[in-house]
């Protein structure tokens, strides 16, 4: 398959036109319709339907798609192997959560490049869905994460326990029946949890669902939410933060993720890492 043509029907779906696409490739709208034209021929099929607002995907073109990424993602992944520099031995694709970064993965791969100066790393921050795709994919090595999808040919393992607390941006107020309180979604454990302790309560105005970045939110809101211990301890230790008093706590455990595509021996010093640097994360003591 032509990479090139695969890179422009990206391209064309993200832009939702040709002339959209044309101006992302540096090359006229010409072009961008005669290599759809041609990826069209090749698959025998019409990948999108033209109209005066634009394009949009054909149910076979919808089909098409996740094939046409997965293509695009194992053409970077041996690229990039193949022009590793000299006395690089091996390499390992890993990822994690957003909120996962500062206080464990960012100290794991520093680490890890450390422990092992012949390997080359690939690190990216990613969504639950995004990382169990590339792991189906073998485009990723080991992701972690606090919501694994149990897939076949996964293997989870229990990393570390966080908890879910209830912060405000201001002491002495904040709750879940106040007005300043955001619903942030931490996948479908959290959400029983929070409706068999709160059963009476009614959705609030905000909901939402964006990792890492939900202090900077409260800080310049006024509002209040529940978030993981690892994320909110440095900002209640500055008092920026404050635990909402007598408020619940609700398990939130991390896992590592992996298949067998990456080499067992890399593999496995990278998990022991990972292990190490989960019993010594630094903590901060919370009080309420």
């Amino acid at each position: 398959m032509d990479i090139v043509l695969l890179k422009t029907f990206l391209n064309v779906l993200a832009s939702e036109s040709f002339v959209g696409a044309a101006d992302r490739m540096f090359v006229t709208q010409s072009a961008i319709s005669v290599r759809i034209q041609k990826l069209e021929d090749t698959l025998g099929q019409r990948l999108f339907q033209r109209s005066k607002s634009g394009v949009s995907l054909t149910p076979d073109g919808a089909k098409f798609e996740p094939y046409a990424r997965s293509a695009l993602q194992l053409w970077d992944e041996a690229v990039y192997q193949v022009s590793l520099r000299d006395g690089i031995t091996g390499s390992l694709s890993l990822a994690c959560e957003d909120t996962l970064w500062p206080e464990l993965a960012s100290i794991w791969l520093g680490e890890l490049s450390a422990a092992l100066p012949s390997t080359a790393f690939n690190f990216q921050i990613g969504t639950p869905q995004s990382m169990s795709n590339m792991l189906l994919r073998g485009v990723l090595d080991i992701a972690v994460m606090y919501n694994p999808e149990i897939r076949q040919g996964f293997r989870v393992e229990h990393i570390m326990d966080d908890r879910l607390i209830l912060v405000s941006s201001e002491a002495g107020k904040g709750g879940v029946v106040s007005d300043d309180y955001v619903y942030t979604n931490w996948g479908p454990e959290f959400a029983m949890a929070h409706s068999r302790w709160y059963p009476e309560a009614k959705p609030p105005q905000l909901m939402m669902q964006v990792g890492a970045s939900a202090p900077k939110f409260l800080m310049e809101h006024g509002k209040s939410t529940f978030l993981p211990y690892r994320i909110a301890d440095d900002y209640v230790a500055r008092g920026q933060l404050h635990v909402v008093k007598d408020s619940p706590s609700f398990p939130f455990p991390a896992y590592a993720v992996w298949t067998e595509k990456a080499s067992p021996e890399l593999r496995e010093q990278a998990l022991d890492r990972l292990r190490h640097t989960a019993r010594n994360a630094p903590w901060i003591e919370i009080g309420h």
